[in-house]
């Protein structure tokens, strides 16, 4: 078998080479570089039909043949069909030897030819990680997930699947090997997907000592994210599982370039992804994905009530740089236990049209009991009767709050303490936007370039700790030439591995200077900790916590509309995480202070400052409101960071304005496929029953749609209309001429409706 799989690989690379200069490049303009990379960083280019693909149809291959043309008859177009399981091949392999005694030779053709003939693309799937006989067969290519050279074994008759295999590896190149064959063997395959195509996050095999070693000069570290070495070995690990992915899309493009890699991903969808540290991929590999797919579970465990679910599609959207991204809502009551039990069907509407609102074209496993079957149907149809106007799409730029994945992973560094440490500022900033209706784009590290920042007026940094040289120069410039900017906390105090500096890296743009822990004694001017200039620890976070008392500065931009019924002159409560700085820019302003509650002698520290640089407006929160309002929220703090937005934007308001109560999600795109077109979805995500249940196991399992009356949109006096009109449906809005700009009114919202403006030429 090896003999076989060199000889192939060399024929590859030899045929490839020759082929090189005839074929047009597979891949779009680099993104900002990361630590090891040998090469640019170059996202694919998927094929035209992935654009016109709005999700993938699961589960057609335990259907019969009545049930799949049901299937595409409500829209399916692409579903999986097994090649390989973690037993065995179900064609004949030159690979693999061991064939499935379970599965005909001839039912791949046959299952190929009905899915033809329904008009449904093939996802072929393989678990790269799993496979029985290669374990077996080959154990230096098994993944040793400990600091160990000993070679895991397992009972093969026990657990005939073996255990994981690191990709890293010759194995790499093999499964690069079995892709190939696959779409050589079976050329109708439109799509390929796997299961776990990541890396586990550590590996000490010899293959992966050997090859760090190599490049590096050095042993792979314990597990220890507390330890930068071993922060350097997951940036060197994340590049090798890229590499994997370039040289898969590489290979199968070589054979045809419309063949796409639609599979899932490590995302907000399932929460538990986001816990996963040590990361077992990197979020930037989803760019190396044609569409990745993301699990989408509202469960107890996956903070189905929460703010989450929206940005979990958000998110996923935005790692594949506005591109192509699908999402399954999972139907299920619980997580724990798993089922469908009592299940509503109306909920089914709610879980498919959150996805496509916030981006993600929703997939949906299609195999349901017979109490949803139908009204499953219902809701494909639905998401199908949208189609026109889901595809091609792109966010209205204004706006753009960063999700950093290195952040995430080298500054929250545990899976128990990342919400709290980072994510709550994140998804605190997400949902104070979505409660105000801001049109704010997910962005992620790599975005945090010149070109990228170019689009739009405001940047916000929630609490994004990690930053490199060349993202916080990115930065600069922006501001420096109009950009607005807000940020919180911890924003620019580490490097790309998640290094401390001694300073915040955009001090001179938030116009403070770090100074510790906002709950300690105030330490002598121009003084820092020392223990954190070289290192910290884990209780770093844990002692930036406390309850302080905030005070606005009622003669600032704060201080305007609900805020000054809420706060107004008053001291409120902030409890949340803070940090100690003290104001150094010449134009730097202190527009809310706190103090630390219950102390002898109160001292104020600045909790919202201004500064000016440049062109630019910036706001830096000491205080991470950001954070509270995700984790002890108070109405106060959704205004705080409205308002900071806002006067950061300075004078390029936002592209529209949306008058609806806080459970409405208004998002706006751009469509440039049939002319220039504005569309905004709104989604009604009230919930009867919210919050009604403990509030840790709450599930959002609605029964019935709350209408909502009368919403009002106002486009901004930028844009001409030849006409807006409300989908589906086709009903024509009335446009009424106002000095704020066009205004319609939305009769009545019950799950999901799209108002469509159609753009004179050239707008």
């Amino acid at each position: 078998m090896r003999t076989v799989f060199a000889l192939t690989f060399l024929a590859f690379c030899i045929s490839d080479a020759a082929a090189a200069e005839k074929k047009p490049s597979i891949w779009a303009e680099a993104v900002l570089a990361q630590p090891f990379d040998k090469v640019p960083f170059r996202p694919i280019q998927p094929p035209a039909w992935i654009h016109e693909t709005i999700g993938s149809g699961y589960t057609l291959s335990v259907m019969d043949g009545k049930a799949r043309a049901a299937a595409a008859a409500h829209g399916v177009t692409l579903s999986e069909m097994n090649f390989v399981d973690p037993f065995y091949a179900y064609y004949d392999s030159q690979l693999l030897k061991r064939r499935s005694p379970y599965v005909p030779l001839d039912r791949i053709p046959k299952e190929i030819a009905e899915y033809q003939k329904l008009g449904v693309r093939i996802l072929g799937v393989y678990p790269p990680c799993l496979q029985g006989e290669v374990y077996e067969t080959h154990p230096s290519w098994r993944r040793i997930p400990t600091d160990t050279t000993t070679i895991p074994t397992t009972d093969m008759k026990k657990y005939p699947h073996g255990g994981m295999l690191c990709l890293l590896g010759p194995y790499g190149d093999f499964f690069v090997e079995i892709m190939a064959e696959i779409l050589e063997k079976h050329p109708a395959v439109s799509a390929f997907s796997f299961d776990g195509l990541h890396y586990g996050g550590s590996c000490y095999c010899e293959h992966c000592r050997k090859n760090f070693k190599k490049e590096t000069g050095n042993e792979i570290p314990k597990l220890d994210m507390n330890d930068v070495a071993y922060r350097k070995y997951q940036h060197w690990a994340d590049r090798r599982m890229e590499d994997v992915v370039r040289r898969l899309q590489t290979r199968l493009k070589g054979i045809n370039p419309e063949v796409a890699l639609v599979t899932w991903s490590t995302n907000a969808g399932r929460f538990g992804h986001f816990l996963d540290i040590p990361r077992n991929m990197p979020a930037r590999m989803n760019l190396l994905f044609d569409a990745p797919d993301q699990e989408f579970w509202l469960d107890e465990t996956n903070r189905g009530t929460t703010i989450v679910p929206a940005f979990a599609n958000a998110y996923i959207w935005a790692t594949t740089n506005h591109r192509v991204a699908f999402s399954e809502p999972y139907i299920l009551s619980h997580g724990n236990p798993y089922g469908k039990d009592s299940f509503p069907a109306r909920e089914i509407e709610h879980r498919m049209m959150l996805a496509l609102t916030h981006g993600a074209m929703p997939s949906i496993a299609v195999a349901q009991p017979k109490h949803l079957q139908d009204d499953l149907y219902k809701t494909m149809d639905a998401v199908q009767a949208r189609k026109p106007w889901l595809t091609h799409k792109t966010p209205e730029p204004w706006a753009a709050l960063v999700m950093s994945d290195n952040t995430r992973n080298f500054y929250g560094r545990s899976a128990g303490k990342v919400e709290e440490r980072y994510l709550a500022a994140v998804f605190g900033t997400f949902r104070a936007t979505v409660e105000e209706h801001l049109p704010v784009a997910v962005i992620n590290d790599w975005n945090l370039t010149t070109a990228d920042l170019a689009e739009y007026k405001v940047l916000i940094l929630p609490n994004t700790a990690c930053l490199d040289d060349a993202q916080a120069e990115a930065i600069r410039k922006f501001v420096k030439d109009g950009g607005g900017l807000v940020a919180s906390l911890d924003t620019g105090l580490f490097d790309e591995y998640g290094s401390p500096r001694t300073g915040f890296a955009l001090g001179d743009l938030f116009g403070v200077e770090y100074r510790g822990l906002a709950d300690s004694v105030p330490a002598v001017k121009g003084e820092i900790d020392v223990n954190f200039a070289k290192a910290i620890g884990p209780d770093y976070w844990e002692k930036r916590k406390s309850v302080f008392d905030f005070k606005q500065d009622t003669a600032s931009f704060l201080n305007q509309g609900k805020m000054k019924r809420y706060v107004g002159a008053e001291q409120v409560t902030f409890k949340g995480p803070a940090v100690r700085v003290a104001v150094t820019g010449a134009d730097a302003k202190i527009v809310g202070t706190m103090r630390a509650k219950d102390i002898a002698v109160p001292i104020d520290y600045p909790a919202v400052v201004t500064n000016t640089f440049g062109k630019g407006r910036v706001v830096y929160a000491a205080a991470g409101f950001d954070a509270a309002y995700y984790l002890y929220p108070y109405p106060y703090h959704r205004l705080v960071l409205k308002h900071a937005i806002q006067w950061a934007a300075g004078d390029n308001a936002a592209p529209f304005a949306v008058e609806a109560p806080m459970c409405v999600h208004a998002t706006l795109m751009r469509q440039s496929k049939a002319g220039e077109r504005l569309i905004v979805h709104l989604f009604n995500d009230s919930n009867t029953t919210a919050h009604h249940a403990h509030p840790i196991d709450d599930v959002p399992l609605r029964e019935e749609v709350l209408p909502i009356h009368d919403i009002v949109i106002r486009f901004a006096p930028c844009y001409k209309f030849r006409k807006i009109h409300l989908e589906p449906g086709g009903k024509e809005l009335a446009m009424e001429k106002t000095a704020a700009g066009i205004r319609v009114v939305v009769p009545r919202l019950d799950v999901h409706s799209l108002v469509v403006g159609e753009l004179e030429a050239g707008n």
